[in-house]
């Protein structure tokens, strides 16, 4: 039973915090309508003197319209403030520790801050007191203040189950690994979207979320361990730590666009915009300004295992790092074989051959090879005074290359640098992913390669998926922005992709300080799925924080065709639909799943097929195949292992990454014998 005297304190402080909440919203919407009034008020001046003296004094108008821009942005900014108070008011906070120093004073941490008259009611569970919080028990402790180091003693440690502003329960907590409050959590079921875990951040998840002095952060976690949740986390922490960064300076990259809807809604709880984000195709597709479809990687994989082994060597060769100094070579080349032919005249002006090689070969001679061509349309423009005129320079640029027996464009120059090497010509009607992570590294190699985005931080999820020669060239194209590299290398699929992340820190050996994470306790799935799934690749490396639910794993013989299993499918969803909780269906390839899937339909209308790495999630409900189903997570899962990529060369990863998606219930439909 709950000591009275304590549970009357904890729901005043409670309803003191709900008290400031209401009442900063009611300011807050007062202020909006004072300066809605101003603007209005400014604008009418501002029409007013235009009327009478048919324009205003310049400076003043100048004056006048920064004003209604600043308003305007404060406004917007309290409306955003309201917004974040709505949304944390039905649980303001989630814990609370009460540190001695001199004397005792209490935190409350919540999602946001709550202050109200120099009183802090809550704290931002990024500030620096709250590293108490999350990296200390009950005993000595200390934290980095702006003045120094404090040290004290942790005499309280709380967590609260708050719902719809009320106290519902609370929980006297130390560093136990199965404390009612982090096994209660974990217990909920899930939706189809990730959630913030800031209520429930784990000592070492908490040092990666705040390590901002490394320039290359790698995680290598175990499945359910958290490795995104902390990855969005972090973006979040580091937001709220450096003032000068904006959501729009983050790029997520992810295997596929369904995941992207999987956890959009992270940030948002934590106070945050989304970020950037973008698949290795369509992120390939942006900087080589190609109308082309670009192959995803779950597409890949399926073309991949299906080709002859001398096929296979083609794909090999073209995603070797060792062809970068090939890449190199072919560049070099290509600029001591290009040379002006002819020259030309612009308004009367000559431009000679000799001038035109000079400026290529000497002048220019610093800059990367397709550059050359866009400093001379330039220093001709320039010499006939048409430096503002991009029609003008349009054109300049067309005559200037016209004088070179050069290839500017980049599908012609890629087909001629495989050509150069010995390897087949390539089909360009749909890029091929290899193709496409060639071609970017070959125009990086010809040109300056500017990217449109203020780019700061890059996070790759899943990256042992990807080929060294990608992230060897992502690396070197952002030389500025930290990394925070997500991966797990018992689930790689693509038997391309580099694997063990730790290899990642010798593709750019001046990249920064670099820093390795191990992520080995899952917080995911049932302790006895993740028994059963560590079975199937012969890995002990975890540690399950979820006791038994007293669900086990339910094998079941599979039918003989889809149609048969889909009516096996059907009876487990008797049974778990009811539950509200997400069903995710995996299947071993796609035609299997739309199979399934179709048969499914004509009994509930709560099921949809993922069968692109563009589809995005929207019902109870949800069938796959094994290949989109990476980083996805589901309350129950049923798995169909029989046929497709189960049977291949990567079946047994597959078919771990299938049963880690089940967070508490598993059925397996496998040949049993």
């Amino acid at each position: 039973m709950k000591d009275k005297k304590e549970w009357d304190i904890e729901t005043k402080h409670l309803a003191d915090t709900i008290d400031v909440i209401d009442s900063e919203i009611n300011r807050l919407g007062g202020d909006i309508a004072e300066t809605k009034d101003f603007v209005q008020e400014l604008r009418e001046y501002y029409v007013r003197g235009t009327q009478i003296f048919g324009d205003i004094d310049p400076q003043e108008r100048v004056s006048i319209n920064e004003r209604i821009d600043n308003l305007v942005d404060i406004g917007n900014q309290n409306i955003d403030k309201i917004e974040r108070l709505k949304r944390n008011r039905p649980k303001p906070y989630f814990g609370r520790v009460r540190f001695e120093s001199g004397e005792a004073d209490d935190f409350y941490i919540g999602l946001m801050g709550i202050e109200q008259n120099n009183k802090y009611y809550v704290y931002d569970w990024r500030a620096p007191i709250c590293e108490l919080f999350y990296e200390y028990g009950l005993g000595k402790a200390s934290f980095r203040s702006p003045e120094g180091v404090i040290n004290g003693e942790i005499t309280l440690k709380r967590q609260y189950e708050i719902e719809d502003s009320k106290l519902i329960d609370m929980y006297d907590k130390d560093l136990n690994l199965y404390d009612e409050y982090l096994q209660k959590v974990l217990g909920h079921i899930s939706t189809d979207r990730l959630h913030n875990i800031a209520s429930t951040i784990q000592s070492e998840q908490n040092a990666i979320i705040r390590d901002l002095r490394h320039d290359l952060v790698i995680v290598q976690g175990y499945a359910g361990s958290g490795k995104t949740t902390v990855a969005l986390h972090r973006i979040a922490y580091a937001l709220y730590r450096m003032k000068d960064l904006k959501s729009a300076n983050f790029l997520i990259f992810t295997l596929n666009e369904a995941f992207m809807s999987h956890i959009e809604g992270v940030l948002p709880e934590l106070g945050e915009q989304n970020t950037r984000s973008a698949t290795l195709a369509r992120f390939a597709g942006r900087l080589l300004k190609l109308p082309k479809t670009f192959e995803e990687s779950d597409m890949f994989l399926t073309r991949y295992l299906g080709l002859s082994n001398e096929e296979r060597a083609v794909v090999e060769r073209k995603l070797d790092l060792k062809i970068k100094a090939d890449v190199a070579s072919f560049a070099k080349n290509l600029v001591e074989n290009t040379t002006a032919t002819k020259g030309f005249r612009v308004l009367d002006q000559p431009f000679s051959t000799g001038l035109l090689n000079r400026l290529f070969n000497n002048d220019f001679c610093d800059l990367p090879y397709l550059d050359r061509f866009v400093e001379i349309a330039k220093f001709v423009a320039k010499k006939i005074k048409r430096t503002n005129d991009n029609q003008a320079y349009a054109m300049i640029l067309k005559r200037v290359l016209e004088c070179f027996n050069a290839k500017t464009n980049i599908e012609s120059i890629y087909t001629d640098f495989c050509k150069s090497l010995g390897l087949p010509e390539p089909n360009l009607d749909v890029i091929k992913m290899e193709d496409a992570v060639l071609m970017c590294v070959l125009k990086y190699n010809l040109e300056n390669m500017v990217v449109k985005m203020d780019i700061r931080h890059i996070i790759i999820d899943e990256a042992q998926e990807y080929p060294a020669l990608f992230l060897d060239f992502i690396l070197h194209l952002f030389p500025r922005a930290q990394f925070s590299i997500f991966g797990d290398k018992y689930q790689q699929t693509n038997p391309l992709g580099i694997g063990d992340l730790e290899k990642i820190i010798g593709l750019n050996a001046h990249y920064g300080e670099s820093k390795v994470y191990l992520l080995d306790n899952t917080y995911r799935s049932s302790e006895e799925i993740v028994e059963y799934s560590s079975r199937i690749i012969g890995n002990p490396r975890h540690n399950a924080f979820r006791m038994l639910n007293n669900n086990p794993v339910e094998e079941v013989q599979i039918a003989g065709n889809n149609k048969m299993v889909a009516s096996q499918i059907l009876s487990i969803l008797e049974r778990e639909i009811a539950s509200k909780g997400t069903i995710g269906i995996i299947t071993g390839d796609t035609d299997s799943a739309r199979e399934i899937e179709a048969e499914i339909k004509k009994v509930t209308d709560k099921v949809c097929l993922i069968d692109t790495a563009r589809t995005e999630a929207f019902t109870q409900v949800q069938v796959m195949p094994v290949l989109l189903s990476k980083g996805l997570e589901f309350n129950t899962v049923i798995v169909v292992n029989n046929g497709g990529m189960f049977n291949g060369i990567l079946g047994k990863n597959l078919e771990f990454i299938a049963c880690t998606r089940a967070i508490n219930k598993l059925h397996v439909l496998k040949n049993c014998d």
